[in-house]
């Protein structure tokens, strides 16, 4: 009996040495992104460690990566959106390596549906779209003391580098928890649009924040959302030709749920244009 015990000890040690070292030799080679779930998320981090000659840089939120997909040439402008899971903190981290690589840019766009904001990196899709990509020792000094605390509220976090979970799509079913007093603007993204207007005026671009369509089933949550507190955050400034840019679809137009574009081909020449009349008409 003992020795059925021991071999079957050593058979699920050597099951789990396989399937970690498999799982490593999948996260080297850059196997594992291959119909991985968030995969434009490590596209955007690879592409804001790159040189890139464009002046304009479009960061976003799933339906900003419909309309910018980011592994696609957009003419003169650059685009590192993926989704809203990552958090603002996410797209100001993508931001930062951009500008640390050393890319010169006059405009960042930032493209993000109104109900993005209120992310605050409490969500089940935290672990897998934040945790891994970014829960890095290259990242962890420029996180809040807010982004720390809300990780430490999350099951598992010191286990998302392990091999067999990085490579695939596994994490905690968590739920938040948290008594939320704000109905738009998360601690997290305030904080972090705050941070991107820091480095628009250290690197001197310009950053206008534009609204992602929404349809016509979701436009009633708009009433929710409290729109005081873009003043009580002092983001007037950032905030400030928003809603009157936010653009309304029929529900045909999107797929079930009202969030995401059927045909987004359609809208991205609308939006480019959008990009160009603001900063042609804020540079004069």
């Amino acid at each position: 009996m003992k020795k059925f015990i021991k071999k079957i000890l050593l058979l699920m040690f050597l099951s789990i040495i396989f399937i970690e070292s498999m799982c490593y030799l999948f996260l080297v080679t850059d196997l594992y992104l291959f119909n991985y779930s968030g995969q434009e998320v490590y596209r955007s981090i690879f592409k804001s460690k790159q040189k890139n000659k464009a002046k304009v840089l479009v960061l976003g939120d799933s339906v900003g990566y419909q309309l910018f997909p980011n592994n696609r040439c957009i003419d003169k402008i650059n685009s590192l959106a993926c989704n809203q899971s990552i958090g603002m903190s996410g797209h100001f981290l993508l931001l930062n390596n951009y500008l640390n690589s050393g890319n010169k840019i006059d405009y960042v766009y930032l493209v993000y549906r109104p109900f993005s904001f209120k992310n605050n990196l409490d969500q089940v899709y935290t672990y897998h779209y934040f945790l891994k990509p970014f829960n890095l020792p290259e990242y962890i000094d420029l996180f809040t003391e807010t982004v720390k605390k809300q990780i430490e509220k999350i099951p598992y976090r010191k286990f998302c580098r392990i091999p067999h979970i990085l490579a695939t799509s596994w994490a905690p079913n968590f739920v938040s928890e948290d008594k939320n007093d704000f109905t738009f603007l998360s601690p997290i993204s305030v904080e972090y649009i705050k941070k991107i207007v820091e480095l628009s005026i250290k690197h001197k671009f310009k950053f206008f924040i534009l609204p992602a369509p929404l349809s016509s089933e979701t436009k009633g949550l708009l009433d929710k959302i409290n729109k005081n507190e873009i003043s009580t955050h002092k983001l007037e400034n950032e905030f400030k030709d928003y809603f009157k840019n936010l653009v309304i679809l029929d529900d045909s137009l999107f797929w079930e749920g009202g969030i995401h574009l059927r045909e987004p081909d359609k809208f991205s020449e609308k939006y480019k244009n959008m990009l160009n009349f603001q900063y042609e008409n804020k540079s004069k």
